[in-house]
């Protein structure tokens, strides 16, 4: 679960960074992400579905969820029922 979490929040944190870039240029944008300049069209296509505010409330999300998977404020969700509830808070 904190592999999962880990990775969501790499990847979301990217695409807020995305949307926050004056240079917007693949070579810009690779640079500042540190990803191969092939990703950056990735990156820009999810930033079109993910508006900045929405990106900020997912990454809450993943903080909730990562401390309930440490077993902060969680008596007895197993770990896959956490993962179904915050995949479901993502979509709602």
């Amino acid at each position: 679960m904190v592999v999962v979490i880990s990775t969501l929040f790499s990847y979301f944190e990217k695409i807020l960074k995305y949307h926050y870039l004056s240079d917007k240029s693949q070579a810009a944008v690779a640079s500042t992400l540190k990803v191969n300049p092939f990703f950056v069209k990735d990156y820009a296509a999810a930033a079109q579905k993910y508006p900045a505010t929405k990106i900020i409330q997912i990454v809450s999300v993943l903080r909730e969820y990562d401390l309930k998977s440490k077993g902060a404020g969680n008596v007895s969700a197993s770990h896959s029922d956490l993962m179904r509830e915050m995949v479901f808070k993502f979509l709602h």
